[in-house]
């Protein structure tokens, strides 16, 4: 997924650090990538349970490194962050 942002790499790295400190579930990764790329996706609009399952799934068996996911989470959260309000983007996705 290529975003269109102003967002510079030592902000997505710090954010990615943050995201990783946390010690998720490779799983949970997934889930979380999913969940964030289908809602820009899909212009700011969240996606049901089933749609972010089969994404997961697909990430899941991609096999991208822990790090990578903490990486392009971190870039969402960034992008959805600019985008939206900070009391929305806490309501929107798994934690």
């Amino acid at each position: 997924m290529n975003i269109d942002h102003n967002i510079y790499n030592e902000e997505i790295s710090i954010a990615a650090y943050y995201i990783w400190n946390q010690e998720h579930s490779y799983e949970n990764l997934c889930w979380f990538l999913a969940e964030r790329q289908l809602y820009v996706e899909r212009n700011f609009t969240s996606a049901k349970k089933d749609d972010i399952r089969d994404r997961a799934y697909y990430i899941y068996k991609e096999h991208p490194p822990y790090d990578i996911l903490c990486w392009f989470i971190g870039e969402l959260d960034l992008y959805i962050k600019r985008n939206t309000s900070f009391r929305t983007f806490n309501t929107l996705f798994s934690k």
